[in-house]
């Protein structure tokens, strides 16, 4: 498990690096920030001036070499505009990130899994036909409109819920609704697909043939071995959940490192872009292999295979 684990991590090392080194130079081929910080009856010697004050007048190479040094030690450097830390600035702002993604998981699993487990039971009935129709309407809907929608309905309309901010739990709820509504569906087919497969199983029928009552079977055996293929995938979705927050940070006014990240991209703060991208980055393969762990612990010859493999 350890050489797995210190395996992943080395790889996490590489992902991150292609990383940085992509969104380094999509950074500095879209858009200058010094004609930003400048006026605009700036003299090409201002302008001259200033790309060498902030080291913009070097090669790309040298640029991202140094770049790469100092982020190795955690520094992402200064956003050009404010002077501030940019690991400071996304540190400050990951509290509210991991809130709302967090959030959000657990409410696209509050309905995906419930919703997978009775599909699966009521296999051909209304209800799974239902379920079916409403995974892939959710797939199918926009992020952005279902939180606009719910802003109307909930914050203009009835007023009974914040529309943007954030300070307490009613702030969460719409933000979180809308990006659990993102997870569901791709969740809940996986629940049912899962369910479908393991309550044909030998092991299901004989617990059945015992008299075990249908809520032990369903939760406890059934879900238990349905749920392996559903926490891998968790892991892929916690990074669509952060790519989601970038929208839904976005339409909610949430004060987070997708809304900070956001920002910095219209104004060409690099620093503060390439640091949010590459710490988002790590998160999500952080998160690939804690699934993976758990996975092991679900399925114990999982690990059994990887440690002989």
């Amino acid at each position: 498990m350890q050489v797995y684990i210190l395996h992943r991590l080395f790889q996490a090392l590489f992902v991150c690096l292609g990383i940085s080194l992509i969104t380094f130079f999509l950074l500095h081929v879209v858009g200058d920030p010094v004609l930003l910080l400048l006026p605009q009856a700036a003299s090409d010697a201002d302008v001259a001036l200033l790309k060498d004050q902030l080291g913009l007048d070097r090669p790309l190479a040298a640029q991202y070499l140094s770049f790469l040094t100092d982020a190795l030690r955690g520094d992402f450097g200064r956003s050009l505009f404010t002077q501030d830390s940019a690991f400071a600035l996304i540190l400050e702002r990951l509290p509210a990130t991991l809130e709302l993604t967090l959030a959000g998981m657990l409410v696209g699993l509050g309905i995906a899994i419930p919703l997978g487990v009775i599909s699966a039971v009521k296999r051909g009935a209304l209800t799974d036909r239902l379920c079916t129709v409403g995974a892939v309407a959710g797939q199918a809907m926009p992020i952005f409109w279902l939180g606009i929608m719910l802003i109307l309905v909930f914050a203009v309309k009835f007023r009974v819920l914040p529309a943007s901010g954030r300070g307490t739990v009613w702030h969460l709820i719409l933000p979180a609704v809308t990006l659990g509504a993102y997870l569901a569906p791709l969740t809940m087919r996986l629940t049912r697909s899962g369910m479908l497969d393991v309550l044909t199983q030998d092991y299901i029928r004989t617990a059945r043939a015992k008299g075990v009552r249908e809520r032990v079977v369903l939760f406890k055996h059934a879900l238990r071995n349905a749920a392996i293929p559903i926490v891998t995938i968790l892991g892929v979705q916690f990074g669509r959940l952060l790519g989601g927050a970038v929208v839904t940070e976005t339409v909610f006014a949430w004060p987070g490192v997708a809304s900070l990240a956001v920002k910095a991209i219209r104004t060409y703060d690099y620093p503060v872009v390439q640091g949010a991208v590459v710490f988002l980055a790590l998160v999500v393969v952080l998160a690939n292999l804690l699934a993976d762990v758990a996975v092991t612990f679900l399925d114990p010859r999982i690990r059994l295979g990887r440690e002989h493999g």
